[in-house]
Parts: structure tokens; C-alpha cells; sequence
């Protein structure tokens, strides 16, 4: 039977029942210009400075925020294995409660969850085409993620009162952990813009209602970093970062005793013995060649060589660092083709355990980098927890 219509007199027609989507009567908006800070230093490289806060203004549905860094440097040599986006030394986003959504953690960190977010085809930020980096001056672009899925859209955070608003706080690194050489004077100059989706019409040309707020509104996802020692030898740890939310991502990120990644990836356990989530294993026996394979067909990352960086370079893995991916259940099996049905859904008390044998000697770091996603749109009952466990909202209850 033909949808029934409401004729209001003198009008057009006006559809009942659903609302179109709320794509439908916005557009996506880059506003720059309301960030920039330069610091500098004469003598030396520049000592960790905590930059000025960015309050944001209010905008509408705010999707992402993006920085560009530019640097100069005198007499440098080039660049450090985690340079240069560890010119920053702490990165954090904090909500209107001043409760991180994005960090702490460094800038190499932040561009590990650029490169394995699964939020653009070209994930990588240090083989798109605006990245330079040398010992003398370089440029490089990272993102704050707030939208998870841009096609319906789930995530976007609404920004609409200057009286309490989202806040980004950077703190930058001595220019010597970025850069290599006798250093006789460095320049970074941080620069943000906003994503944003303005306010929707409340109705299209034909008179149809359309969504004010994106589904599932109020939906965040956030990302995390803990840490657990591990010493030579063998383990068998409980993983508690990120525990009672349903996890979208989840990377292991090995430093050896000395701080160094590429020692990390010779010392990574193969295979791993497991990794046991609840009472089942979700890796068993897992060969180190069968997690590179994993991740080279996953993200296209194919490049023999880690940590490949360059404009134009087929990107790599990154050294000491194997993802796992709840994320790749629908397009192309690549992360962010999801329908975000195979989240790992997690309690505060889940047993997630992993078990291996790492190479090396002396104490080595295993950071765990965790994307996990508080579900919005009053789905579940009971307590808060209870609510950000239900992920139904995030499918349309399907």
C-alpha cells in the first residue's frame, strides 16, 4: 500500500514515519584558523612546553580535528625511529568533564592510531602526499578521531555551547627525541582545523522530516593506552585496559629494555601462545609470519620493510607493533569496513589474558592501545555500565 501523506492546506504534501537521515540536511564543514601556536628556541632544541589549551568553539556535529606541524631545524641529520611526530610529547582530548576521550599518550602513539584506525583509504600519515621529514624541516598532518563510521554517521560529537566545551592540551618534546644531529636551533608551528557537520535542516524540498542528531546519538569512542611490564621470558598477563566497553581496536606496541621498537619486533613471541578472552582463545599458537600476512592484507600495507615513511611509499607494518581488529566484518575486510557487529563486547571484570615467550633480555614495555566504544542512543537498562555495554543501538537493533 502506498505510504499515506498529510496535505496541509496550500502546501506540499508531507510524508509520515521515519526521518530521513541526518546526511540528508547537513554538509560537512573545515574551518581553520582557530589554532595556531608556534614554539621555539635560539639555543638547543626546545625544552617539553605545554602549548596553550584549545578550547573549541561551538560548531555543530564535530567529526574530527586535524593538525598540521611543521618544523625547521638547524644542523640536524635526520630523524629519530619514532620521529617525527614525537615532537610531541602528550597529546589529550577531554570532554565537557574534562574526562579524556582521546590520550594521554605521545605523538608517535597518535600516529600509530592514524595509520591503524581504519578511517580513511589512505590510513597512513607518513607516505600521503603533504609528508616531508628530514633533519632540517618537515611536515606532517595527524587527526583526532571522533566519528567512527562517516556513512551513517555514528560518533560525531555534538559541540554547541561555548559555556562547556571539548578541550585539547598539547605538550611538546625536546626537538632531540624527534630529531638527530647536533641541534643548534628548532621551530614547530601547530596549526588546527575542525570537521564538523553544521545543524540539519529539519526538512527537505519535499517536506520530509529529517533527522536533528546522527543515530545513536551521544555514542563516543576513545582511545586508551596502559601498559604491563614484561620481563624475558614467558608470561601469562591479565590485559586490563579498556575493560567494560566494547573494544574496536586493540594494539600491542613492544619497546625492548632500551626504549627501542626495532629490537621489540626481533623479540615479539612466535608464535604467540595465546590470547584468551572469557573462556575461549581468540589467538592460539599464532605465528609472527601469519600476524604480518594478517595485517599486510587487512590494511594493504605491503611493504617489506617496517617503518617505511616517504610520500608516495608503499607503507609497511610499524617494528614491535601487531594489531587485532573487531572492525573488518564488511567492506573489503579492511578496517572500518564495519557494521560494528563483531565489537568485542567487555565487562570491568573479563578475563583477557595473554600468554607468550618474549626474546631479549632485561625488562621490556607492552603497551596495549585501545579504541573502545561507549554506545549512545539510551539503548540497555540499569546502570551506566550496563547501557555502554549494549551495542544494539549502534546496528539499529539488528
Amino acid at each position: 500500500m502506498p505510504q499515506q501523506v498529510a496535505r496541509k492546506a496550500g502546501g506540499p504534501p508531507k510524508q509520515t514515519g521515519r526521518a530521513r537521515s541526518f546526511l540528508v540536511g547537513t554538509q560537512t564543514v573545515y574551518e581553520g584558523g582557530d589554532y595556531d601556536q608556534t614554539i621555539s628556541s635560539g639555543v638547543g632544541s626546545f625544552a617539553a612546553t605545554p602549548l596553550p589549551p584549545w578550547q573549541l568553539q561551538s560548531t555543530g556535529w564535530l567529526a574530527r580535528l586535524r593538525f598540521l606541524f611543521t618544523y625547521t631545524s638547524t644542523a640536524g641529520t635526520g630523524v629519530t625511529a619514532d620521529g617525527p611526530f614525537n615532537f610531541i610529547g602528550t597529546v589529550q582530548l577531554n570532554d565537557v568533564n574534562n574526562e579524556a576521550i582521546f590520550g594521554p599518550f605521545n605523538g608517535y602513539v597518535w600516529f600509530v592510531i592514524n595509520k591503524y584506525g581504519g578511517y580513511y583509504f589512505d590510513d597512513d600519515p607518513a607516505t600521503t602526499a603533504a609528508y616531508t621529514a628530514s633533519g632540517t624541516a618537515g611536515t606532517f598532518i595527524l587527526t583526532i578521531p571522533l566519528e567512527i563510521v562517516s556513512r551513517d554517521p555514528i560518533g560525531p560529537i555534538a559541540s554547541v555551547n561555548n559555556t562547556a566545551s571539548l578541550t585539547v592540551l598539547l605538550v611538546t618534546n625536546t626537538a632531540s627525541t624527534a630529531l638527530t644531529g647536533a641541534l643548534t636551533a628548532s621551530s614547530l608551528r601547530v596549526r588546527g582545523m575542525q570537521e564538523f557537520y553544521w545543524e540539519p535542516r529539519k526538512q527537505d524540498k519535499q517536506g520530509r522530516a529529517i533527522a536533528g542528531q546522527p543515530p545513536a546519538n551521544g555514542t563516543t569512542q576513545y582511545w586508551t593506552q596502559g601498559s604491563i611490564p614484561v620481563p624475558a621470558g614467558t608470561i601469562n598477563s591479565q590485559l586490563i585496559t579498556g575493560l567494560g566497553y566494547p573494544f574496536r581496536t586493540y594494539l600491542f606496541l613492544l619497546y625492548d629494555s632500551g626504549g627501542t621498537r626495532a629490537t621489540g619486533e626481533t623479540d615479539w613471541p612466535d608464535p604467540l601462545t595465546g590470547l584468551k578472552f572469557e573462556a575461549n582463545f581468540l589467538l592460539t599458537q599464532y605465528n609472527k609470519a601469519q600476524w604480518i600476512q594478517d595485517q599486510s592484507q587487512s590494511l594493504g600495507y605491503f611493504s617489506g620493510s617496517a617503518d617505511t615513511r616517504g610520500a608516495g611509499t608503499v607503507p609497511g607494518k610499524e617494528n614491535g607493533l601487531y594489531p587485532i581488529f573487531f572492525n573488518k566484518d564488511f567492506f573489503l575486510r579492511a578496517p572500518g569496513g564495519e557494521t560494528r557487529r563483531t565489537y568485542l563486547v567487555t565487562s570491568p571484570g573479563s578475563n583477557f589474558i595473554i600468554n607468550a615467550t618474549f626474546g631479549g633480555a632485561g625488562t621490556h614495555t607492552l603497551f596495549s592501545v585501545v579504541n573502545y566504544v561507549a554506545p549512545g542512543g539510551g539503548g540497555g537498562a540499569g546502570n551506566a555500565m550496563a547501557r555502554h555495554q549494549d551495542t544494539a543501538m549502534l546496528t539499529g537493533g539488528s
